[in-house]
Protein backbone atom coordinates (compact mmCIF):
# COMPACT_ATOMS: atom_id res chain seq x y z
CA UNK A 1 0.00 0.00 0.00
CA UNK A 2 1.35 3.50 -1.00
CA UNK A 3 -1.24 4.95 2.10
CA UNK A 4 -1.38 3.96 5.35
CA UNK A 5 -3.95 5.45 7.97
CA UNK A 6 -3.05 7.90 10.43
CA UNK A 7 -3.84 9.43 13.28
CA UNK A 8 -4.99 13.07 12.87
CA UNK A 9 -5.05 15.90 15.69
CA UNK A 10 -8.34 17.48 16.33
CA UNK A 11 -7.06 20.39 15.23
CA UNK A 12 -5.96 19.58 12.06
CA UNK A 13 -8.92 18.10 11.33
CA UNK A 14 -11.08 21.33 12.06
CA UNK A 15 -8.43 22.76 9.80
CA UNK A 16 -9.29 20.82 6.64
CA UNK A 17 -13.22 21.04 7.39
CA UNK A 18 -12.84 24.64 7.19
CA UNK A 19 -10.83 24.78 3.97
CA UNK A 20 -13.29 22.08 2.42
CA UNK A 21 -16.34 24.36 3.28
CA UNK A 22 -14.07 27.01 2.07
CA UNK A 23 -13.50 25.56 -1.48
CA UNK A 24 -16.98 24.29 -1.83
CA UNK A 25 -18.56 28.11 -1.42
CA UNK A 26 -20.27 27.78 0.91
CA UNK A 27 -19.14 31.39 2.72
CA UNK A 28 -19.19 34.06 0.17
CA UNK A 29 -16.38 36.63 1.91
CA UNK A 30 -16.51 36.16 5.64
CA UNK A 31 -16.08 33.09 8.08
CA UNK A 32 -19.01 33.15 10.91
CA UNK A 33 -17.97 34.70 14.44
CA UNK A 34 -15.90 32.14 16.68
CA UNK A 35 -19.36 30.98 18.48
CA UNK A 36 -20.78 30.12 15.82
CA UNK A 37 -18.00 28.19 14.25
CA UNK A 38 -17.32 26.10 17.62
CA UNK A 39 -21.09 25.63 17.50
CA UNK A 40 -20.76 24.33 14.09
CA UNK A 41 -17.99 21.85 14.37
CA UNK A 42 -18.36 20.78 18.22
CA UNK A 43 -15.35 22.02 19.02
CA UNK A 44 -13.74 24.27 21.78
CA UNK A 45 -12.78 27.67 21.37
CA UNK A 46 -9.01 26.81 21.80
CA UNK A 47 -9.50 23.64 19.18
CA UNK A 48 -11.15 26.16 16.85
CA UNK A 49 -8.33 29.29 17.24
CA UNK A 50 -5.64 27.17 16.55
CA UNK A 51 -7.27 26.08 13.51
CA UNK A 52 -7.81 29.25 12.27
CA UNK A 53 -3.73 30.11 12.96
CA UNK A 54 -2.99 27.19 10.21
CA UNK A 55 -5.34 28.79 8.04
CA UNK A 56 -4.21 32.14 8.40
CA UNK A 57 -0.57 31.32 8.20
CA UNK A 58 -1.31 29.15 4.56
CA UNK A 59 -3.40 32.16 3.00
CA UNK A 60 -6.89 30.75 3.07
CA UNK A 61 -7.98 33.46 5.37
CA UNK A 62 -6.82 37.30 6.21
CA UNK A 63 -7.54 38.24 10.12
CA UNK A 64 -7.82 42.16 10.94
CA UNK A 65 -7.94 42.96 14.43
CA UNK A 66 -11.59 43.76 15.64
CA UNK A 67 -13.34 42.26 12.34
CA UNK A 68 -14.02 38.52 11.31
CA UNK A 69 -11.80 36.44 9.64
CA UNK A 70 -12.18 37.31 5.72
CA UNK A 71 -11.78 34.38 3.40
CA UNK A 72 -8.79 34.94 0.68
CA UNK A 73 -8.93 34.73 -3.05
CA UNK A 74 -9.60 31.08 -3.72
CA UNK A 75 -7.45 30.45 -6.87
CA UNK A 76 -4.67 32.01 -4.62
CA UNK A 77 -4.81 29.04 -1.91
CA UNK A 78 -2.44 26.42 -1.31
CA UNK A 79 -3.70 23.02 -1.47
CA UNK A 80 -4.65 21.03 1.41
CA UNK A 81 -2.63 18.79 1.67
CA UNK A 82 -0.14 21.75 2.08
CA UNK A 83 -0.51 21.88 6.00
CA UNK A 84 0.31 18.45 6.71
CA UNK A 85 4.21 19.14 6.00
CA UNK A 86 6.99 20.20 8.52
CA UNK A 87 10.87 20.72 7.17
CA UNK A 88 13.84 20.06 8.72
CA UNK A 89 16.60 22.36 7.56
CA UNK A 90 20.29 20.71 7.93
CA UNK A 91 23.79 21.94 6.57
CA UNK A 92 24.82 18.04 6.07
CA UNK A 93 22.58 15.46 4.54
CA UNK A 94 20.97 13.06 7.30
CA UNK A 95 23.57 10.32 6.94
CA UNK A 96 26.52 13.00 7.62
CA UNK A 97 25.21 14.17 11.02
CA UNK A 98 26.07 13.27 14.36
CA UNK A 99 24.09 10.33 15.87
CA UNK A 100 22.39 12.36 18.47
CA UNK A 101 20.81 14.56 15.44
CA UNK A 102 20.24 11.42 12.88
CA UNK A 103 18.00 10.32 16.29
CA UNK A 104 16.12 13.12 17.19
CA UNK A 105 14.95 13.60 13.65
CA UNK A 106 13.94 10.04 13.68
CA UNK A 107 11.67 10.23 16.68
CA UNK A 108 10.29 13.33 15.50
CA UNK A 109 9.31 11.60 12.16
CA UNK A 110 7.75 9.21 14.33
CA UNK A 111 5.50 11.68 16.45
CA UNK A 112 4.88 13.95 13.85
CA UNK A 113 3.92 10.63 12.11
CA UNK A 114 1.43 9.43 14.75
CA UNK A 115 -0.52 13.01 14.36
CA UNK A 116 -0.93 12.89 10.79
CA UNK A 117 2.01 15.11 9.64
CA UNK A 118 4.98 14.20 7.12
CA UNK A 119 8.44 15.14 8.08
CA UNK A 120 11.13 16.36 4.90
CA UNK A 121 14.29 16.82 5.66
CA UNK A 122 16.05 19.80 3.36
CA UNK A 123 20.05 20.36 2.68
CA UNK A 124 20.81 23.89 2.44
CA UNK A 125 24.33 25.03 3.01
CA UNK A 126 24.15 28.20 1.96
CA UNK A 127 22.25 30.11 4.56
CA UNK A 128 24.50 28.06 7.19
CA UNK A 129 27.77 29.53 5.20
CA UNK A 130 26.84 33.10 5.57
CA UNK A 131 25.60 32.61 1.51
CA UNK A 132 21.96 34.46 1.78
CA UNK A 133 18.61 33.03 2.37
CA UNK A 134 17.10 32.86 -1.16
CA UNK A 135 16.56 28.98 -1.02
CA UNK A 136 14.73 29.71 2.28
CA UNK A 137 11.95 31.76 -0.06
CA UNK A 138 12.00 29.99 -2.23
CA UNK A 139 10.99 26.89 0.20
CA UNK A 140 8.77 29.12 1.86
CA UNK A 141 6.16 29.72 -1.19
CA UNK A 142 6.62 26.25 -2.93
CA UNK A 143 6.56 24.04 -0.35
CA UNK A 144 3.97 26.55 2.04
CA UNK A 145 5.19 23.98 4.92
CA UNK A 146 3.15 23.83 8.45
CA UNK A 147 6.11 24.60 10.44
CA UNK A 148 9.97 24.31 10.43
CA UNK A 149 12.59 22.36 12.60
CA UNK A 150 16.26 24.55 11.98
CA UNK A 151 19.10 22.74 13.73
CA UNK A 152 21.85 24.93 14.31
CA UNK A 153 20.96 28.02 12.68
CA UNK A 154 23.11 30.87 12.47
CA UNK A 155 22.39 34.07 13.78
CA UNK A 156 21.08 35.54 10.10
CA UNK A 157 18.85 32.22 9.28
CA UNK A 158 17.09 32.96 13.12
CA UNK A 159 16.20 36.40 12.26
CA UNK A 160 15.40 36.00 8.80
CA UNK A 161 12.79 33.40 10.16
CA UNK A 162 11.83 35.34 12.93
CA UNK A 163 11.37 39.25 10.69
CA UNK A 164 8.86 36.94 8.52
CA UNK A 165 7.16 35.21 11.78
CA UNK A 166 7.27 31.91 10.44
CA UNK A 167 6.00 29.26 12.31
CA UNK A 168 9.61 27.30 13.63
CA UNK A 169 11.23 25.46 16.06
CA UNK A 170 15.18 25.90 16.83
CA UNK A 171 16.89 22.94 18.00
CA UNK A 172 19.35 24.41 19.89
CA UNK A 173 19.60 28.11 21.58
CA UNK A 174 18.60 31.55 20.05
CA UNK A 175 21.04 34.65 19.67
CA UNK A 176 20.40 37.59 22.07
CA UNK A 177 18.03 39.79 21.04
CA UNK A 178 16.13 37.13 18.52
CA UNK A 179 12.92 35.53 19.61
CA UNK A 180 12.07 31.94 18.25
CA UNK A 181 10.35 28.55 20.48
CA UNK A 182 13.85 27.09 20.88
CA UNK A 183 15.01 23.77 22.56
CA UNK A 184 18.29 23.29 24.60
CA UNK A 185 20.29 22.49 27.34
CA UNK A 186 20.01 24.49 30.47
CA UNK A 187 23.32 25.95 29.88
CA UNK A 188 23.11 28.86 32.43
CA UNK A 189 22.48 26.39 35.04
CA UNK A 190 25.15 23.93 33.83
CA UNK A 191 27.45 26.96 34.36
CA UNK A 192 26.06 28.18 37.67
CA UNK A 193 26.38 24.30 39.09
CA UNK A 194 30.22 23.82 37.74
CA UNK A 195 31.41 26.95 38.80
CA UNK A 196 29.86 26.09 42.84
CA UNK A 197 31.39 22.68 42.53
CA UNK A 198 34.70 24.11 41.64
CA UNK A 199 34.12 26.79 44.52
CA UNK A 200 33.40 24.29 46.85
CA UNK A 201 36.52 22.62 46.32
CA UNK A 202 38.46 25.08 47.28
CA UNK A 203 39.48 26.08 43.84
CA UNK A 204 39.63 30.03 43.03
CA UNK A 205 41.05 30.31 39.87
CA UNK A 206 38.95 28.77 37.00
CA UNK A 207 38.82 28.83 33.00
CA UNK A 208 35.95 27.87 30.50
CA UNK A 209 37.49 26.55 27.92
CA UNK A 210 35.62 26.98 24.36
CA UNK A 211 35.98 27.55 20.55
CA UNK A 212 35.20 31.04 18.92
CA UNK A 213 33.46 31.93 16.95
CA UNK A 214 30.36 29.43 18.16
CA UNK A 215 26.79 29.00 18.33
CA UNK A 216 24.10 30.75 20.13
CA UNK A 217 24.80 27.50 23.10
CA UNK A 218 28.21 28.73 23.29
CA UNK A 219 27.59 32.33 23.73
CA UNK A 220 25.13 32.06 26.70
CA UNK A 221 27.50 29.15 27.91
CA UNK A 222 30.24 32.47 27.86
CA UNK A 223 28.25 35.00 29.17
CA UNK A 224 26.81 32.56 32.21
CA UNK A 225 30.19 31.43 33.33
CA UNK A 226 30.85 34.62 33.47
CA UNK A 227 28.53 36.01 35.72
CA UNK A 228 28.25 32.60 37.85
CA UNK A 229 31.75 33.93 38.78
CA UNK A 230 30.59 36.90 39.46
CA UNK A 231 27.70 36.39 41.63
CA UNK A 232 29.75 34.07 43.86
CA UNK A 233 30.41 37.46 45.22
CA UNK A 234 34.02 36.37 46.43
CA UNK A 235 37.03 38.52 46.10
CA UNK A 236 39.73 35.89 45.20
CA UNK A 237 37.37 33.62 43.01
CA UNK A 238 38.72 35.14 39.31
CA UNK A 239 36.75 33.50 36.06
CA UNK A 240 38.53 33.77 32.75
CA UNK A 241 36.86 32.77 29.50
CA UNK A 242 39.63 31.33 27.12
CA UNK A 243 38.70 31.02 23.13
CA UNK A 244 40.51 28.31 20.86
CA UNK A 245 40.23 27.23 17.41
CA UNK A 246 39.21 24.00 17.39
CA UNK A 247 42.45 22.38 16.64
CA UNK A 248 44.63 20.53 18.52
CA UNK A 249 47.30 22.90 18.19
CA UNK A 250 45.14 25.59 19.72
CA UNK A 251 43.86 24.36 22.47
CA UNK A 252 47.46 22.96 23.60
CA UNK A 253 48.92 26.38 23.05
CA UNK A 254 46.14 28.09 24.95
CA UNK A 255 46.64 25.61 27.83
CA UNK A 256 50.45 26.22 27.96
CA UNK A 257 50.18 29.94 28.03
CA UNK A 258 47.81 29.50 30.76
CA UNK A 259 49.45 27.72 33.40
CA UNK A 260 52.73 29.93 32.47
CA UNK A 261 51.34 32.67 34.24
CA UNK A 262 52.27 33.43 37.82
CA UNK A 263 48.91 31.66 39.53
CA UNK A 264 47.73 29.53 36.68
CA UNK A 265 44.03 28.59 36.88
CA UNK A 266 43.11 24.88 38.96
CA UNK A 267 39.44 24.22 37.45
CA UNK A 268 38.89 24.31 33.80
CA UNK A 269 35.39 24.14 32.25
CA UNK A 270 35.31 22.68 28.82
CA UNK A 271 32.28 23.15 26.48
CA UNK A 272 32.92 20.48 24.22
CA UNK A 273 33.71 16.49 25.17
CA UNK A 274 35.96 15.75 22.21
CA UNK A 275 38.32 19.00 23.10
CA UNK A 276 38.42 17.02 26.80
CA UNK A 277 40.67 14.85 25.46
CA UNK A 278 42.89 17.03 24.61
CA UNK A 279 43.24 19.18 27.57
CA UNK A 280 43.87 15.86 29.74
CA UNK A 281 45.98 14.04 27.60
CA UNK A 282 48.15 17.52 27.19
CA UNK A 283 48.30 17.94 30.44
CA UNK A 284 49.31 14.74 31.95
CA UNK A 285 52.20 14.78 28.94
CA UNK A 286 53.04 18.10 30.81
CA UNK A 287 53.36 16.32 34.14
CA UNK A 288 50.07 18.29 35.22
CA UNK A 289 47.99 15.98 37.49
CA UNK A 290 44.31 15.53 37.14
CA UNK A 291 42.50 16.11 39.76
CA UNK A 292 45.51 16.79 42.42
CA UNK A 293 46.81 20.16 40.37
CA UNK A 294 43.91 20.77 37.82
CA UNK A 295 40.38 20.14 38.44
CA UNK A 296 37.99 19.05 34.96
CA UNK A 297 34.57 19.42 34.56
CA UNK A 298 33.12 18.82 30.72
CA UNK A 299 29.62 20.38 29.65
CA UNK A 300 29.04 18.39 26.60
CA UNK A 301 29.10 14.39 27.11
CA UNK A 302 29.91 12.07 25.03
CA UNK A 303 29.81 8.02 24.88
CA UNK A 304 33.37 7.82 24.71
CA UNK A 305 33.79 9.93 27.50
CA UNK A 306 32.73 6.41 29.78
CA UNK A 307 35.90 4.51 28.60
CA UNK A 308 38.47 7.73 29.93
CA UNK A 309 40.76 7.29 32.49
CA UNK A 310 40.26 9.08 34.78
CA UNK A 311 37.02 9.10 34.81
CA UNK A 312 35.47 12.57 33.46
CA UNK A 313 32.67 14.67 35.02
CA UNK A 314 30.13 15.89 32.87
CA UNK A 315 26.59 16.70 32.30
CA UNK A 316 24.85 14.03 30.46
CA UNK A 317 20.98 14.26 29.00
CA UNK A 318 18.83 12.31 27.92
CA UNK A 319 18.40 11.78 24.39
CA UNK A 320 14.55 10.22 24.84
CA UNK A 321 13.64 13.45 26.91
CA UNK A 322 15.52 16.09 24.22
CA UNK A 323 13.79 14.37 21.83
CA UNK A 324 10.69 14.01 23.45
CA UNK A 325 10.07 18.22 24.38
CA UNK A 326 11.27 19.13 20.59
CA UNK A 327 8.37 16.77 19.62
CA UNK A 328 5.97 18.45 21.44
CA UNK A 329 7.02 22.28 20.82
CA UNK A 330 7.14 21.25 17.02
CA UNK A 331 3.35 19.45 17.32
CA UNK A 332 2.70 22.58 19.14
CA UNK A 333 3.69 25.53 16.49
CA UNK A 334 2.01 23.27 13.70
CA UNK A 335 -0.97 22.77 15.02
CA UNK A 336 -1.34 26.78 16.07
CA UNK A 337 0.49 27.45 19.19
CA UNK A 338 2.37 31.09 19.10
CA UNK A 339 3.56 30.57 22.33
CA UNK A 340 7.31 32.22 21.87
CA UNK A 341 9.74 30.74 24.56
CA UNK A 342 13.14 28.93 25.18
CA UNK A 343 12.30 25.62 26.37
CA UNK A 344 15.61 24.26 28.70
CA UNK A 345 16.29 20.58 29.69
CA UNK A 346 19.08 20.36 32.66
CA UNK A 347 21.65 17.47 32.43
CA UNK A 348 22.01 15.02 34.97
CA UNK A 349 25.49 15.81 36.87
CA UNK A 350 28.66 12.54 36.69
CA UNK A 351 30.51 13.29 38.97
CA UNK A 352 33.67 11.98 37.94
CA UNK A 353 37.40 11.99 39.41
CA UNK A 354 38.56 14.53 37.07
CA UNK A 355 36.57 16.78 40.07
CA UNK A 356 38.36 15.15 42.60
Amino acid sequence: MNRLPQKVSLVSQTAAVLVEEIESGRWASWLPGEHELCAQLHVSRKTLRAALQQLGRKGFIKCSQGRRRRIADRRATPGAGSSNRVLTLLPLPPESLNPLAIYLINRLREHLTEAGYVLETHVSRAPYRGGGNHGLESLTKTMRPAGWVLFGPTRSMQQWFATRELPCVVVGSCYEGIRLPAVDRDYAAVCQHAVNQFISRAHRRLVLLTPAPGPAGDLITMSSFSRAVADAKLPEVVGSVQEHDGSVASICARVDHLLSRPQPPTAFLISRARHVLTVLGHLLSTGVRVPQDVALISRDDDSFLEDVVPSVARYSHSHQALATKISRVVMGIVQGDTQIKDYTIMPTFIKGRTLG
